[in-house]
């Protein structure tokens, strides 16, 4: 998910019956998924790659992922209701504390994130806060993931890349500070810059690294929304999505949410 998160509650899990649909026993343990995931990660992209209906590059333009430029238009809207959480951002908790498979790229606590969906649930509380960004989210098609990312000064995510082509990653550029130092995201060995009121969007399987080296946060409304596919491609998504649901890396963070 690469995110960060607070409050998320409402979940709507209804146990099918008795003692054993309350009981884990259906989540799958990370090290399981890790195996079976890095054994399949690679031909199961290049398939991916080959149901794509926007090509297979790095960066992908905006203009072709629906729902975005609306966003975009709307994002001075959507920072007047970024900014008072900023002011008590100490509150919001980093990434690496709420979701233990992210502490290899989140190690110092500089990385945090203001959650609001990933995966079919929803952080009730904060889209509360933020109605306007609320309303435009619901408006997404393929919206798996979406955060405030807050990048404080000293972030630096070591170079990774993430596990399927399924979904985008698109960053809304919200506050971008100014100043001396590298306040950038090198993909596929091209450094690219945020721009406020602009998307950035790419594909995270290619190796990427983020700098923060500035004396102010950096945010950005991040995405992840799922790739134009054919028939094939959107059906393997969808399995991939509800697959992925039932994992540690979400029911972890769901945990450490205080999810209901």
């Amino acid at each position: 998910m690469g995110t960060e998160y607070a409050g998320m509650q409402d979940l709507a899990i209804s146990p099918r019956g008795g003692e054993r649909a309350a009981a884990p026993k259906a989540k799958i343990t990370n090290t399981r998924a890790v195996r079976i995931g890095k054994r399949l990660r690679d031909p199961v992209n290049r398939w991916i790659a080959r149901q794509s209906l926007i090509g297979d590059e790095p960066f992908v333009d905006p203009a072709v992922i629906p729902g975005l430029a609306e966003l975009g238009e709307n994002w001075r809207e959507i920072r007047d209701e970024l900014v008072p959480l900023l002011t008590e951002r100490n509150a919001i908790p980093a990434l690496g504390e709420i979701s233990p498979d992210h502490k290899a790229i989140a190690r110092d606590g500089h990385w945090k994130s203001f959650f609001f969906t990933g995966y079919g649930f929803r952080a009730a509380c904060n889209h509360a806060r933020c109605p306007t960004t609320s309303a435009l989210l619901e408006k997404v098609p393929g919206l798996v993931v979406a955060f405030f990312s807050i990048m404080e000064p000293g972030t630096h995510v070591p170079p990774h890349r993430g596990v399927t082509k399924a979904w985008l990653n698109c960053h809304l550029g919200m506050v971008v500070p100014d100043g001396p130092g590298r306040c950038a995201m090198e993909v596929a060995g091209q450094s690219i810059e945020w721009r406020e009121g602009e998307w950035l969007v790419f594909d995270e399987t290619h190796r990427h690294e983020v700098w923060n080296e500035r004396q102010s946060p950096r945010v950005v409304l991040f995405l992840q929304v799922r790739r134009p596919m054919r028939l094939a491609g959107r059906m393997a998504a969808s399995l991939l999505i509800r697959a992925i649901r039932r994992t540690s890396f979400v029911q972890d963070i769901r945990r450490n949410l205080g999810a209901r």
